[in-house]
């Protein structure tokens, strides 16, 4: 380093070196710069030091913590689920709890709305009841106003009039009052009517989205309206052929009569494709074995397959023979 004060060694110096020892003792601000410059040397070194030491400090405490951050992710936890043991991280652990408290609140909204759904219906129910009931009482009431109706229709209005003008005007008043009643009566009668229809059609409605959802289910793929559409058409014309009236086609509701007709039909078409395979198959030429020379011992059993398709004309059977010929 430039203006360093050179230290006196144990060895012998030299005239030139004893004079520029001698010299820079001899030039005080020389001196006095070079002691400066050696220790702002050493702050400038120690200062250094003293960053390095820490950031690498700060960064061995970041590193430290991150590890023990995922340290504890990593750390097993031991569970019972199910009565069965099972390890997982902490952070596996988070992950289930959430999972579990989405799944326990879906779970208790699912139940809360088939309470209230359950509720409701029972509801519904007593209301119908009730009025089925009272629709009773009033075609009960509607018959015994009818017939004492019937009955004063039999009067001699004139004679009674001009014999008994009180008793005319009593059974006049006592006519029009049943006449009114009967009347009220036929019209509650009809309202009922109207609101047991409007129930019926919503119970309907209900139980076809009941069925829907049942049906897609079972058949996810008719969740494509077009393929849906094309597979109940099928449907329907297939149970035409087979002798069902259209009425009770159209009117077919519960998803289970879909699937059963569904399985027929494609069982049928499968059953008929496996007889005309069997008729390709039969129409094979057989061949000819020449005299002395018989089958392999065992042979592959084509014959014998050809045969039992030909008898049966089961899907088993056809495979088995064309598995022979692969």
């Amino acid at each position: 380093m430039d203006n360093q004060v050179t230290e006196p060694t144990s060895s012998a110096l030299n005239v030139d070196g004893a004079a520029q020892a001698m010299g820079a003792f001899l030039e005080p601000q020389a001196h006095e710069k070079s002691v400066q410059a050696l220790e702002k040397e050493v702050l400038d070194d120690l200062n250094g030091r003293r960053d390095r030491n820490d950031t690498l400090s700060a960064e061995s405490v970041n590193e430290d913590a991150e590890q023990d951050l995922y340290a504890g992710d990593d750390e097993a936890v031991t569970i019972v689920v199910d009565g069965k043991t099972v390890n997982l991280s902490k952070a596996e652990l988070a992950d289930a709890y959430k999972n579990g408290l989405r799944q326990s609140d879906y779970t208790r909204k699912t139940m809360e709305v088939a309470e209230q759904r359950k509720a409701a219906e029972a509801q519904i129910h007593r209301a119908s009841q009730e009025r089925q009931e009272y629709a009773s009482n009033l075609q009960k009431m509607a018959a015994q106003i009818e017939g004492a109706l019937n009955q004063q229709q039999q009067i001699d209005w004139e004679h009674l009039l001009d014999n008994n003008p009180a008793e005319y005007l009593k059974q006049q008043h006592l006519y029009q009052r049943r006449q009114a009643a009967y009347q009220k009566n036929v019209q509650q009668q009809q309202h009922l009517a109207h609101i047991a229809q409007a129930e019926q059609a919503h119970h309907l409605e209900s139980v076809l989205h009941t069925q829907q959802e049942e049906l897609l289910a079972k058949l996810p793929d008719w969740k494509d309206s077009r393929k849906a559409e094309a597979e109940s058409n099928a449907i329907r014309r297939y149970l035409l052929e087979q002798g069902f009236e259209h009425q009770l086609v159209d009117s077919i509701a519960d998803h289970k009569a879909v699937l059963l007709g569904r399985k027929a039909m494609l069982y049928d078409a499968m059953m008929s494709k496996a007889n005309a395979a069997a008729k390709r198959v039969t129409s094979i030429p057989q061949k000819v074995v020449r005299p002395g020379v018989g089958e392999s011992p065992g042979g592959d059993g084509r014959q014998a397959a050809m045969q039992r398709l030909a008898k049966s004309g089961r899907v088993e059977d056809a495979a088995s023979l064309f598995a022979k010929f692969i």
